[in-house]
């Protein structure tokens, strides 16, 4: 019998959450880098809230832009 061992970190998992939310966790992360400035995995973590804002947004405006070219 063989076994697969899959580590916690390279497990990939899809949820759905508004932007409302990254904002805010942005913003608590932001906090707590700011009382702490050498913890980086919250800088980490800030910096890929931020880069799926900012695809978020970005794949919001194709999506309106292509109603708006369909009008």
């Amino acid at each position: 019998m063989q076994k697969s061992y899959v580590q916690e970190q390279s497990i990939n998992v899809k949820t759905d959450i508004d932007l409302g939310e990254i904002n805010r966790l942005i913003e608590v992360l932001d906090a707590v880098i700011e009382s702490d400035s050498s913890n980086w995995k919250a800088q980490e973590m800030v910096r890929k809230l931020k880069d799926v804002r900012r695809g978020a947004i970005l794949e919001a405006r194709d999506q309106f832009d292509a109603l708006l070219n369909n009008v």
